[in-house]
């Protein structure tokens, strides 16, 4: 019966806390009526709420018809911690804190750190960029007075984010690495990782949380140019990287091995390398040569049209390409690709390309980690390590109030 209890509560306190952070200055009756909760039981859980000072009361509105009290409207506390959002990529990083309100708060960005000693060490070589990261964070969050209360950290690659492994990640050649386990405990406060095209839908969760939009496909498309220093035989020095996430009644669909999403083109043909079957030629121009470029686009949107029609998504959001693109890569598609804007037309799907922001997957790793906070899980399933208790995250503030949580290990 206390396990129970104790699940009943927490999936309470996520669904209210989901409630006031998509709805901001919504009141106690708004929050039971929505809910279709005890009045007794929102009051209860906003009471702990509060107490733990996560939300906060702001001015009455308009008493009923019916007479009685003014509603008292809710918010979340800009001021009760942040989530830093990192990007890492091989040539650089980007870094976000994000309020649990959802303000960013300071933007940060540098070049990836190598460390030349351990290049073939990749476990040994990525902690020291994470550990490089966070050294160079903590003047700016003293400077700033902030409260970080978690780490979350988007790279390209296959992650399970349930039991904290990065299965694959081929820019930094780890395989199976519990990340879990090497950063438990290392920073003094959680952190997390997730795969960079899934945090575009933790983005566009957020930036839509008032919308309903609740079905999505995002399509992250990013030049890259590698590190002269990281260099591989098997990856790409230039060229354009594509990334899957899908969302589906608001979730975000991770599949069985955490591998949906992982691109392959309608002109891929066995053992070719790469994500496509555009000669070498092609993808390594594709950043300087229009033709190129439009060669890329009609592989691309060739192979999403194929999609459309199982997802029905409504919205197919492209992420990561420059802004002076956009025009051209809808001509592109209008004179070369008529049947993706048909098949979109017939689904009542709509076309977003987002203005490229340099921090936008550094921003949606944060934004998981607060939107984790109100996904309910199942009674019978296994806790996910990617979702902290509600608990821990109160305790974490406390202790925060007295110092920054956000520590070097003792070894760097």
């Amino acid at each position: 019966m206390h396990v129970n209890n104790d699940y009943q509560r927490n999936a309470n306190i996520s669904r209210v806390f989901e409630t006031v952070w998509k709805n901001p200055n919504f009141s106690r009756i708004d929050i039971a009526r929505k809910l279709e909760l005890y009045r007794s039981t929102v009051s209860n859980i906003i009471g702990t709420l509060v107490d733990s000072e996560l939300i906060c009361e702001g001015e009455r509105g308009v008493p009923t018809e019916k007479g009685g009290r003014k509603p008292v409207f809710l918010s979340v506390n800009p001021e009760f911690g942040c989530v830093i959002g990192i990007e890492i990529q091989l040539d650089s990083y980007h870094v976000v804190a994000v309020s649990f309100d959802g303000t960013s708060v300071i933007r940060k960005e540098g070049v990836t750190p190598v460390n030349k000693d351990i290049i073939d060490k990749p476990e040994e070589l990525f902690i020291y960029m994470v550990d490089s990261i966070v050294k160079d964070l903590l003047q700016d969050i003293n400077a700033h007075n902030l409260k970080p209360l978690a780490l979350s950290i988007g790279i390209p690659g296959i992650i399970d984010i349930d039991s904290g492994i990065i299965k694959r990640s081929a820019p930094f050649r780890l395989v199976n690495f519990n990340y879990a386990k090497a950063f438990g405990e290392r920073y003094g406060i959680p952190l997390f990782i997730e795969n960079d095209a899934r945090c575009c839908s933790w983005l566009q969760l957020a930036l839509n949380k008032s919308s309903g939009k609740k079905d999505f496909l995002c399509v992250l498309a990013r030049n890259y140019t590698g590190n002269s220093m990281l260099s591989y035989p098997e990856t790409y020095e230039k060229g354009i990287g594509v990334g899957l996430s899908i969302t589906m009644n608001g979730r975000i669909i991770n599949g069985r091995n955490y591998a949906v999403g992982e691109y392959i083109s309608r002109s891929w043909t066995t053992y070719q390398k790469g994500q496509t079957g555009l000669p070498e030629a092609v993808l390594k121009t594709v950043d300087t040569v229009d033709d190129s470029y439009a060669e890329w686009v009609k592989d691309l949107f060739s192979t999403l049209t194929m999609m459309i029609p199982l997802l029905e998504p409504e919205t197919v959001f492209i992420h990561g390409q420059p802004e002076y693109r956009h025009e051209f890569m809808y001509e592109i598609i209008e004179k070369h690709v008529p049947q993706f804007s048909s098949i979109m037309s017939s689904c009542g799907s709509e076309l977003v390309v987002m203005n490229d922001d340099a921090y936008g997957i550094a921003q949606g790793a944060a934004f998981m980690f607060i939107q984790k906070m109100y996904e309910v899980q199942m009674l019978e399933s296994n806790p996910s390590y990617s979702i902290l208790r509600w608990d821990n995250l109160f305790d974490l503030h406390q202790r925060s109030k007295d110092k920054n949580l956000l520590q070097l290990p003792s070894a760097h």
